[in-house]
């Protein structure tokens, strides 16, 4: 198949290159704003050189080409309330949508266009996990930055829904992490990672969060699923085969990496998408597509933040020669 990948330097974006590129005869188009960290990122995973890609480092050259599918990976970051430009969800986010839309309604009407939303699409509660009634309530009159986000995701699958006739999935994504992650994101697990591999002693709020980390290999067969189904137009939510509490995580990394941190009560949420106890999903719509997870979120992270940590091993090792 011809698959455009749009924002193929993204986190998310390289699991599934990497992953497009070793295990299938796709040819894919890369779209990304430096053709130079794309080149870089394929020659560090043995990719480049294939044969099966093209990079495309102009978005102008966007309908020049024939897909047969388009996954958008162009990403907007969310990592905090202090340093977001809150109006780039809106803008960001309606242009690349629109370019693939375009697309599909000028174009190939066949092709499949797959889209990655949010579990942000829920709001901003999350008191308990979302299910298959779950509402987005925002006050009409009081909307502050942290329903932002959501309301650009639901507003997108609103959108989707709307074009009945296009083949679009909208994959609701509620944590992802792999070997590929950006430390400085100022995550929850990225500040772990980053603890772990300077010796800090981490400093975490108190309330034990429950997050679901999806695999990098279960995402790449959920998009194989959406490939191989056919006539669709649904937002489906994507899960690991179970979440994981944040304490479970410290425990986990404590004994395995020996990390330090300390719980504190901190006076203020610094989420810009607003505070997530259970962010998690019970809705399996993804079974009707033949979707399984093959990991947990435990598994995840023992795998991905094994490869990220075994350059603390190799720096240790250094050290003592």
């Amino acid at each position: 198949m011809k698959i455009a990948i749009m924002g193929a330097t993204s986190h998310i974006a390289k699991g599934l290159v990497y992953r497009f590129l070793k295990g299938r005869k796709d040819h894919l188009y890369l779209f990304v704003r430096s053709a130079e960290k794309i080149e870089s990122f394929l020659e560090a995973t043995g990719t480049r050189g294939s044969g099966n890609y093209s990079v495309c480092a102009d978005y102008r050259e966007f309908p020049s080409f024939s897909y047969d599918a388009i996954i958008n990976c162009v990403g907007v970051e969310t990592r905090n309330k202090d340093n977001c430009d809150f109006t780039r969800y809106f803008t960001v986010t309606e242009t690349f949508d629109n370019l693939a839309i375009g697309y599909l309604k000028d174009i190939n009407p066949s092709a499949l266009y797959i889209s990655f939303s949010s579990g942000a699409v829920y709001g901003k509660g999350f008191s308990n996990p979302a299910d298959e009634s779950s509402e987005n309530r925002v006050l009409v009159n009081g909307v502050v930055p942290e329903d932002f986000y959501g309301i650009v995701r639901l507003n997108a699958e609103a959108k989707h829904r709307a074009y009945q006739d296009l083949r679009i999935v909208d994959l609701r994504i509620f944590s992802y992490f792999s070997r590929y992650i950006n430390l400085s994101d100022g995550y929850f697990i990225t500040d772990v990672m980053q603890a772990i591999l300077h010796g800090k002693t981490l400093i975490t709020d108190s309330t034990n969060i429950v997050r679901d980390y999806l695999h990098p290999q279960d995402l790449f067969s959920m998009i194989v699923k959406c490939i191989e189904a056919g006539k669709i137009n649904q937002a489906i939510d994507v899960s690991s085969s179970r979440p994981a509490a944040k304490q479970e995580i410290l425990d986990y990394f404590a004994s395995s990496y020996g990390l330090e941190y300390q719980r504190q009560d901190f006076s203020e949420n610094r989420s810009a998408t607003g505070a997530k106890t259970n962010y998690f999903s019970t809705c399996d719509r993804a079974s009707g597509l033949g979707y399984i997870p093959r990991f947990s979120s435990m598994d995840t992270i023992r795998e991905e933040a094994g490869s990220i940590l075994s350059q603390k091993v190799e720096f240790a090792k250094g050290a003592l020669h």
